[in-house]
C-alpha cells in the first residue's frame, strides 16, 4: 500500500491533478507509473495546472508587451507533451531524416526541460558514390590536364567457340588492328542535379527512367543505351565531376551559310545549257586578249568597269571615258567567245536602265567606275 501511495504522490507531483484522477490513471495502467504518465499526456495533458502556474509566474516576472501582429500564430489542438508516446511517433513519421537531426533534452527543472535539435544529416552525395563505385570496379583515374595518358585495356588473345564434340570447336583469333582502334568516345558529365552525355541535355538523377543507366555505371558497365548507339564499336566512357556546378546548356553553334543563293529581281536571270564551259587556261588567255583589244590611251582619263555576266562570273575592264558601249560589248565577246553569237543587252545597276545606244560614250552613259549587268535575250 505504501508503494501505491508513493506512486500516487509521484504521479500527482508530475501532473498536478487530483487524487481521484491520478488513482484512475494508475489503476488503468496496472500501477505502472510510466504507462500512466504516457496515457495522461496523450489524453489530458494539454491542460496542466502546474504548467499554467509556472507560465503565470513567468508572465508576472517578464511581461510580454502586445505587438501589432503575430507572424507565427500557434495552431490549436497540438499537444506540447513532455513525454514521447506512440501517437507522437506516428505523427513524426512524415518528417525527413535528412532534414531533421537528433533531438536532445538539456537544462530545465524537475518538471520541465528544453529540447535541442541537432544539425540535420547530410544528403547523400550521388556523384561521390558513383565515382567510388566505379573505382572499386577498376576504373582508372585520369589527370584532366592530360587525358591522353589514359590506357584502355581490352582482351586481344585467342578464344575457342565450343561445340558438341572436339571436332566442332572453332578457334577465334584476335580482332584486327583496325577494328581494335575504332572506338566511340562518350563523356558522362555529372552535375549537381543531374547528368548529361557529351553536350546533350541534362537528365535528372531522381528520374526513374535514368535508374537503369546509373545502375549500370555503378557496376562498372557501359549502359546498353550507349552500346546501341555505338553500333558495334568499342565504347570508351569518360566521367567528369561537376557536382558543384549547375548545368548550363551550350549555346548553339552558328554555322555560316555555304550554299548558293539567288538575287531576287536580278536583271540577269540564271541560264542553263546556253553557256559553254571553258578551260581555265583558255579563259585566262581570252581575257588577256580582250584587254589588249581595247585601245587604251594612258594620256586620257581612265575608268574601270565591272561587268557581271549571265553565267555568274565577272570581268574587269579598263576604258577611256571616250570609249563607247560598243567597245564594252566587243570586250565581252572577246573575253567570253560563247556570247559572240548570242543576243544580249547591258543594263546599269539600281536604278536599272538598258544601255541600248552602242554609240553612247561611257561618260554619257554614266557608268564611269560602275558595274554593268549582262542579260541574255
Amino acid at each position: 500500500m505504501e508503494d501505491k501511495d508513493e506512486l500516487l504522490s509521484q504521479f500527482r507531483d508530475v501532473t498536478g491533478i487530483g487524487a481521484e484522477r491520478a488513482k484512475f490513471y494508475l489503476e488503468s495502467s496496472a500501477w505502472q507509473l510510466e504507462v500512466a504518465l504516457a496515457s495522461f499526456y496523450e489524453n489530458d495533458g494539454e491542460h496542466n495546472p502546474i504548467e499554467e502556474q509556472e507560465e503565470s509566474q513567468l508572465a508576472e516576472e517578464h511581461p510580454v508587451w502586445p505587438t501589432a501582429a503575430d507572424p507565427k500564430p500557434k495552431s490549436g489542438g497540438v499537444s506540447s507533451s513532455r513525454f514521447g508516446t506512440v501517437a507522437g511517433l506516428n505523427r513524426n513519421d512524415g518528417s525527413s531524416d535528412e532534414e531533421e537531426g537528433q533531438a536532445f533534452y538539456a537544462g530545465g527543472s524537475e518538471h520541465s526541460g528544453q529540447q535541442v535539435i541537432g544539425p540535420g544529416k547530410k544528403k547523400k552525395d550521388i556523384v561521390a558514390e558513383m565515382f567510388k563505385s566505379v573505382q572499386e570496379q577498376g576504373a582508372e583515374v585520369v589527370d584532366p590536364r592530360n587525358p591522353s595518358q589514359a590506357k584502355y585495356n581490352s582482351f586481344s588473345g585467342t578464344g575457342y567457340r565450343l561445340g558438341q564434340s572436339n571436332n566442332d570447336s572453332e578457334v577465334i583469333g584476335p580482332p584486327s588492328s583496325s577494328r581494335r582502334e575504332s572506338h566511340t568516345e562518350v563523356t558522362l558529365k555529372l552535375w549537381k542535379e543531374g547528368f548529361s552525355i557529351n553536350d546533350g541535355a541534362v537528365r535528372e538523377y531522381a528520374d526513374p527512367a535514368n535508374r537503369e543507366f546509373l545502375d549500370s555505371v555503378r557496376r562498372g558497365e557501359v549502359p546498353m543505351e550507349l552500346v546501341r548507339e555505338a553500333r558495334g564499336s568499342e565504347v570508351h566512357l569518360n566521367m567528369e565531376d561537376h557536382r558543384h556546378e549547375e548545368y548550363v546548356p551550350l549555346k548553339p553553334k552558328v554555322k555560316a551559310f555555304s550554299g548558293k543563293g539567288h538575287v531576287l529581281g536580278s536583271p540577269s536571270p540564271a541560264t542553263i545549257g546556253i553557256t559553254m564551259p571553258l578551260d581555265e587556261k583558255d579563259r585566262t588567255a581570252n581575257e588577256e586578249q580582250a584587254k589588249n583589244s581595247v585601245s587604251l590611251d594612258s594620256s586620257q582619263p581612265v575608268t574601270t568597269v565591272q561587268i557581271r555576266l549571265a553565267d555568274g562570273s565577272r570581268l574587269l575592264g579598263q576604258f577611256n571615258h571616250s570609249h563607247t558601249i560598243a567597245d564594252v560589248r566587243r570586250f565581252i565577246t572577246t573575253a567570253r567567245p560563247q556570247y559572240e553569237h548570242q543576243t544580249f543587252s547591258l543594263l546599269t545597276t539600281f536604278p536599272s536602265k538598258v544601255l541600248s545606244d552602242n554609240d553612247q560614250t561611257l561618260d554619257e552613259a554614266g557608268i564611269l567606275n560602275a558595274a554593268v549587268l549582262q542579260r541574255l535575250a
